[in-house]
């Protein structure tokens, strides 16, 4: 290998494999599907607790029970008014967002590269999607610069199913199971409806079928 000429190049090397690749080979987002890879949540959670309740200051015994049943009551509410989800939800502004992607989307260049899969241009390319599955199975990449432009310039996607979590590469797609390139997948091939306010106006007029007045269904 050619970074094995240079010493302290390769000795980093062999650190990173051996720390990253095979010690702890799932630390990064995507790496195992529904399983947080890294401790954000918690962190955030923390975040609140010293923002809203200690204030970032030390309490006493008495103060801290205090506040201990404070934020235990406040959560309990809380669960309550926001439960927590147990699956993944498409919202409205996702969908807005994902049929503006498939309006603007040169579907020529969505390439099939499985029984399931699909490739798909990024929002700057800096090669086609017919180049980008050529480094995919060659992996020929002759620079890590190389090799970013490679990364960026097109979305895998995977749809052995069709209902959430769904996988595609981009860094939304790996945290949030769902994004705008999955979403306008499913809506170009019909497996998802378009919201009539996202698609096609109305007309003027009423609809050509409507009920009698003073009819009970």
């Amino acid at each position: 290998m050619k970074w094995t000429t240079d010493k302290d190049l390769d000795t980093f090397r062999k650190y990173f494999e051996d720390q990253w690749l095979l010690s702890l080979p799932f630390w990064y987002e995507g790496s195992a599907n529904l399983i947080p890879s890294i401790n954000n949540g918690i962190e955030s959670f923390n975040g609140k607790i010293k923002q809203m309740y200690t204030l970032r200051n030390k309490l006493s015994l008495s103060s801290f029970l205090q506040t201990a049943e404070r934020m235990l009551y406040d959560w309990s509410l809380a669960s309550i008014s926001t439960p927590f989800a147990i699956q993944i939800e498409f919202n409205d502004d996702l969908a807005a967002r994902a049929y503006k992607w498939l309006q603007k989307l040169d579907r020529i260049k969505v390439l099939r590269l499985g029984a399931a899969s699909y490739v798909v241009p990024s929002s700057e390319p800096k090669m086609d999607t017919l180049l980008w599955v050529q480094y995919y199975h060659s992996i020929s990449w002759n620079s890590y610069d190389e090799f970013i432009d490679w990364l960026n310039s097109a979305r895998l996607l995977d749809f052995s199913r069709l209902t959430p979590p769904l996988f595609c590469s981009c860094k939304y797609g790996l945290k949030e199971y769902s994004c705008i390139h999955s979403l306008g997948l499913l809506m170009m091939s019909g497996h998802r409806k378009i919201p009539q306010q996202l698609g096609i106006r109305r007309g003027k007029g009423r609809p050509k079928k409507v009920k009698l007045a003073l009819t009970k269904d």
